[in-house]
């Protein structure tokens, strides 16, 4: 069921959450894509099975005018049932339009009176992008699963067609925004999926992060 966002932690109002579904080869990994609310309809952020799931919900919440993947991992879930133009970054265009057609350049979309701040973070795919959204006195960064919580520490994911030393780079950059909210793509079962932080714990973190990198681990 499309619910609105908010725990004992956090609430954040216009921002919306499918169902979860299973991400297919990590076992208790699951996906979920999210909604912005806006005066026209509605912004989805990443690909997954909830948005034919709740189809019905995202209609009646507001027609949503773009669908913005964080990369072309996202198109192993296909077109959702929506009629929605879903756009991700250059570099991965041909990948995810051998999944899904009719996807289009990210560097095209022009927004909704710029709500969402489009970052290039090329590193677990050629053409990753993350996603920075104000909420109130929140700021929202949607990370896809270039950052993510495993069993609540915050992880990279280095495959091997990561480039790490563009991975390193685009956390260093990342490390540097100020945002208190990370919500990815992947979560753990049972976890929180959208994280609460703070400017310094969300920089410390990252930075734990890329220190591992610089020592080849994985994540």
């Amino acid at each position: 069921m499309l619910r609105e966002v908010s725990n004992k932690d956090i609430s954040l109002p216009g921002l919306f959450v499918t169902e979860p579904a299973d991400l297919p080869f990590m076992q208790g990994v699951e996906v979920r894509s999210y909604l912005i609310k806006t005066d026209n309809g509605s912004i989805v952020i990443y690909n997954s099975p909830g948005l034919s799931q709740d189809k019905n919900a995202i209609v009646e919440l507001g027609a949503p005018s773009a669908l913005l993947m964080s990369h072309w991992h996202e198109a192993m879930y296909k077109a959702p049932e929506l009629d929605v133009t879903a756009y991700v970054a250059t570099s991965d265009l041909s990948q995810t339009r051998a999944s899904m057609s009719g996807v289009v350049d990210l560097a095209t979309y022009s927004g909704s009176n710029n709500a969402i701040e489009i970052i290039s973070t090329p590193g677990h795919t050629a053409g990753f992008s993350m996603f920075l959204w104000t909420c109130g006195a929140h700021r929202v960064l949607f990370s896809g699963d270039m950052i993510w919580s495993h069993h609540n520490r915050w992880e990279a994911v280095v495959l091997d067609e990561s480039n790490r030393q563009h991975y390193i780079s685009s956390l260093e950059t990342i490390a540097e925004l100020d945002f208190d909210v990370l919500v990815p793509w992947v979560s753990m079962r049972g976890e929180q999926h959208t994280i609460l932080s703070d400017k310094l714990s969300a920089r410390h973190k990252i930075l734990k992060i890329i220190e591992r990198l610089k020592g080849d681990e994985v994540a």
